[in-house]
């Protein structure tokens, strides 16, 4: 209901601004300009604290445009002056835009946090689109009309700021589609902001250095915008992390990029040749900013594809279920380990896992192949190898100056391991395991070393026992 009065009340002030006569007119502007504080105030006490940090830069924002506005008007009413434009109250407003940005950026950040990359290329078009607008089409306006500096370093940073914070705010609202309105209501305010800076740039009265008070609508517009945000129940959810597209830096994009890092120098350069208005500075803040943001996003888009090497490579060697080594891990690391003397491999089978598996389930099964996986890692050194080979056989690899002693140590804790019940599918069951016991000799071979622990392993299995170890040696 509240969100409903306010956007009807303050829209049709907006709509009739201009119907008001001319030296009433401040009246509908503070009212629209004042009413944002507390819709912002009420919409921020509606959202849980932990979604409240957005609106608190919003809000310090918004108190200091308006004493920007009054400010504005004193050097209007009191002062006699043409216009407020050019005065401290573009500094004020330089303020505001920023406490703005940092609130637009909490919102991005926290809603954007799984789409990095598709902020960066944002913030990089937006940015660099934003210095292109200045400097081919607002800085000759300027210029044109003998703007004052100090109001040129005014829109200067108002542009590009708001700029920056539009197009990052515009990749948010467009991966989050229709969901969040109040990111679409953040979104148009910030474009109209920028889009009132703009009419105020081409606007102006040359002899005069007034602008035209239809100006004043779009940031009213504005205003209600951010407002109605504030006030839509959505806003409780704007910092919700948000989707996570796709990011796939394809050959089209990527040159899109390069084609936006070098806009503002091509068209600053550009127009330097032709001896036109052009702005240095606009040229070495848009390469100081654009290109690092580039190097960012080629640095992420090279940690994302180590990160996939090294998934691709746990998955070709790793067991989904236990996590351990799989057989083709073992075979890597035995590979490694023979290259020096003192190997030992141990061909583990479990004894009793099938009817296990049969009177409770796989589900039951795979539990106790994770349970048994766990505790075999802790029968090994850290230096030694455990690996699930495959079904219900695991291959232990150590290697040491007295491998036999070794072996009889971790021997003894499979003994200790398996004489205790296993847990599975809501059960106490038990098992035993069969072990076949290998020494590897100078110039063995992998094959080899692994055939007779195997063919061990089954003399094992001739004395298995349930709950007790069946050991045999190559």
């Amino acid at each position: 209901m509240a969100l409903r009065w306010y956007a009807a009340v303050s829209f049709a002030l907006v709509a009739g601004y201009l119907a008001f006569p001319a030296d009433q007119r401040t009246i509908p502007f503070l009212i629209v300009t004042f009413a944002a504080v507390p819709a912002v105030i009420v919409g921020m006490r509606r959202s849980a604290p932990a979604a409240r940090a957005p609106w608190w830069p919003v809000l310090a924002g918004l108190v200091v445009f308006n004493i920007g506005n009054l400010a504005w008007l004193w050097y209007f009413y009191v002062q006699g002056r043409a216009t407020g434009d050019g005065t401290l109250a573009d500094l004020l407003y330089n303020l505001a835009n920023l406490l703005m940005l940092a609130g637009a950026m909490t919102v991005v950040l926290r809603r954007g946090r799984r789409d990095i990359g598709g902020l960066i290329d944002s913030g990089i078009t937006a940015f660099a689109l934003g210095g292109l607008l200045w400097d081919a089409f607002v800085l000759p306006q300027l210029t044109a009309a003998d703007t004052p500096m100090p109001r040129q370093a005014a829109l200067f940073v108002n542009v590009l700021v708001m700029a920056g914070g539009l197009g990052a705010l515009l990749r948010v609202s467009m991966v989050s589609g229709r969901q969040v309105p109040a990111l679409w209501l953040m979104t148009l305010s910030m474009g109209t902001g920028l889009a009132g800076n703009l009419a105020a740039a081409f606007a102006v009265d040359p002899a005069t250095g007034t602008r035209p008070d239809w100006t004043t609508v779009v940031f009213m517009a504005g205003y209600t915008f951010l407002g109605c945000a504030a006030l839509h129940p959505s806003s409780a959810v704007v910092t919700r992390p948000g989707p996570e597209p796709s990011d796939d830096l394809t050959a089209g994009r990527l040159m899109f990029l390069g084609i936006m890092t070098a806009l503002i120098p091509l068209v600053g350069g550009g127009r330097a040749i032709f001896n036109l208005p052009t702005d240095g500075l606009l040229v070495a803040l848009g390469s100081a900013v654009v290109v690092p943001l580039v190097m960012l996003r080629v640095a992420r888009l090279a940690n994302q594809r180590r990160r996939a090497e090294r998934a691709l490579l746990q998955m070709v060697n790793r067991d989904a279920l236990t996590g351990l080594p799989n057989r083709a891990g073992c075979l890597e690391r035995l590979a490694t380990e023979l290259e020096r003397p003192g190997v030992a491999v141990l061909f583990c089978d479990l004894d009793g896992f099938k009817p296990v598996n049969d009177r409770l389930g796989h589900a039951a099964g795979d539990e106790l192949l994770i349970t048994v996986a766990a505790r075999l890692r802790g029968c090994i050194r850290d230096e030694d190898l455990v690996s699930r080979f495959g079904g219900d056989e695991f291959v232990v690899v150590l290697r040491d100056d007295d491998p036999r002693t070794a072996v009889d140590a971790v021997c003894a804790r499979i003994r200790e391991m398996v004489a205790q019940p296993f847990a599975a599918g809501g059960e106490s069951v038990r098992i035993g395991m069969s072990v076949g016991v290998a020494f590897a000799e100078q110039g063995a071979c992998i094959d080899g070393l692994m055939n007779r622990a195997d063919l061990a392993m089954y003399e094992a299995k001739q004395s298995k026992n349930v709950g007790a170890l069946s050991l045999a040696l190559a």
